[in-house]
């Protein structure tokens, strides 16, 4: 194993004279790994190869004092340094309205970028294998992920590297047990308490029983095969969006009409990095918008309010432009920038009228209310959560409201930015952002319609859904109706 990292794979991710962060847990995988590295980097020593290790506390379980000194010490024994977090994971989990693998999993990739900086290191290295892999690949396939989903954990990407990717458990036990190299198990590792968990611990296991022993091995090539597919794939939507990508009078992203001659391959992944360059949202555009917006056939005249911005198809070509005060204040019917405070209870299944501004709040479970294409034509406001929003919320404690000190949204690979953070990016003027509307649970702040979702309770095509609605101007009269 090691002999054919140190020959093939090892000289390909890590480039001469670089200082690479190791991310060690203190479990086998991770301990492994850096026991690897550090070898390759005194039989390497010509290369210029240096390290540090980094290790997050989670607050949880008592071994984890042990796990930590284990870490520092084998740091000592090496002599390269070693930074340790500590943090309480299940408070922050609660804080953020995430599970407690999401959680502790964005707190610590936040501390280990910033360990990059600090140490001047260029490359992060993790412990995944081809069990995590297979694990991943199923977990997304799962979700009703795309190739880009199903092309799995990249050995090398952006400033990540997983040398052990292509590596069984097994290799990585043997491996610590001929080298002698200590490590810890987590005990609630072997829990089925969490998706990807019981995907490990009772799915890949019956695969491997009943349908192919080589199971994990068939996965990571589907992942090979669909990376090489994506990588692909890239290269021609960078030459397409050279091709098509223009900016109007407005300065707005626009594509011109000639894309929709594009296949669907190219053109969902065009249409998704036009509406990222508008919102901001990493994730993209989800399945539903991408085809609604596919199925217009590019016909002028065509107008679609999305999450976030509003996609226009003219004589030209398609307009991607953001929802910005002067439509929001058309859509929620202000006259003026007054202050209001509000502070609204959603109910699922109903109408909830806010007559200071002519408006209505609707939370609809599972599907889309009826009328709502009527609704879309007057220009109201859709958010999309999955149905885990009301496992983790009250329905009583979803409001609708108007903005209070404290408020934070959480965005993914990013984690939580205050409200104002979120306005000024957005470029709210500072007169309108106290009478803007907000949907939030205490002071997690999960929409500001016509400006930005947060990234909790991200909605997957193929979970069930819940729909919220901001619908302007309405009587009452027309309520019942919807």
């Amino acid at each position: 194993m090691y002999e054919q990292l140190r020959k093939y794979i090892l000289p390909q991710l890590i480039p001469s004279k670089t200082r690479v962060l190791v991310a060690v847990s203190g479990g086998p995988d991770s301990m492994a790994l850096s026991h690897i590295l550090w070898r390759y980097s005194q039989d390497e020593s010509w290369r210029g190869i240096s390290l540090v290790l980094t290790h997050v506390h989670h607050g949880v379980r008592a071994e984890s004092d042990e796990e930590e000194d284990m870490v520092q010490q084998l740091a000592k024994l090496w002599n390269v340094p070693c930074r340790i977090h500590r943090f309480h994971a299940k408070q922050y989990a609660k804080s953020t309205g995430q599970s407690f693998q999401e959680a502790a999993r964005e707190w610590r990739y936040a501390r280990w970028r910033e360990d990059m900086i600090e140490e001047g290191c260029s490359l992060l290295a993790t412990a995944h294998h081809l069990g995590d892999q297979a694990e991943t690949i199923l977990y997304r396939l799962l979700r009703g992920s795309g190739t880009a989903g199903l092309a799995g954990m990249y050995p090398s990407k952006d400033s990540i590297i997983r040398p052990l990717l292509t590596y069984t458990k097994a290799d990585i036990l043997h491996y610590c047990k001929s080298e002698a190299v200590p490590y810890a198990l987590d005990p609630s590792n072997e829990e089925p308490v969490y998706v990807r968990n019981r995907i490990r611990l009772e799915l890949l296991p019956e695969l491997e029983r009943s349908y192919n022993s080589r199971i994990q091995e068939a996965l990571g090539r589907t992942g090979e095969l669909l990376r090489w597919d994506e990588e692909y794939l890239t290269q021609q939507v960078e030459i397409a969006w050279r091709r098509y990508c223009y900016k109007d009078s407005q300065k707005m992203t626009c594509l011109s009409r000639d894309v929709f001659k594009e296949p669907p391959a190219i053109l969902s992944r065009l249409l998704r990095r036009a509406a990222m360059q508008v919102t901001q949202e990493p994730r993209g555009l989800g399945f539903a918008y991408v085809t609604k917006i596919m199925a217009s056939q590019g016909k002028p005249g065509w107008v679609q309010d999305l999450p976030g911005m509003q996609v226009k198809i003219t004589e030209k070509g398609l307009q991607f432009s953001p929802v910005n005060i002067r439509q929001l204040d058309r859509i929620i019917g202000k006259a003026d920038e007054r202050e209001l405070d509000i502070n609204i209870p959603l109910v699922i299944g109903k109408w909830i009228e806010i007559p200071s501004l002519r408006a209505a709040i609707g939370l609809w479970r599972g599907s889309e209310p009826p009328g709502i294409t009527d609704y879309e034509r007057r220009e109201g406001q859709i958010a999309i959560f999955s149905t885990e929003l009301f496992a983790r919320v009250s329905e009583q404690t979803l409001v609708c409201r108007t903005r209070r000190e404290g408020d934070k949204m959480w965005f993914k690979d990013v984690g939580h930015k205050s409200l104002k953070k979120v306005f000024q990016e957005a470029k709210v003027a500072v007169k309108a952002r106290s009478s803007m509307l907000l949907i939030a649970h205490g002071t997690e702040v999960l929409w500001i319609p016509g400006i930005r979702q947060s990234g909790l309770y991200y909605a997957d095509d193929n979970v069930d859904k819940v729909y919220c609605i901001l619908a302007t101007p309405m009587r009452s009269s027309n309520l019942d109706s919807l």
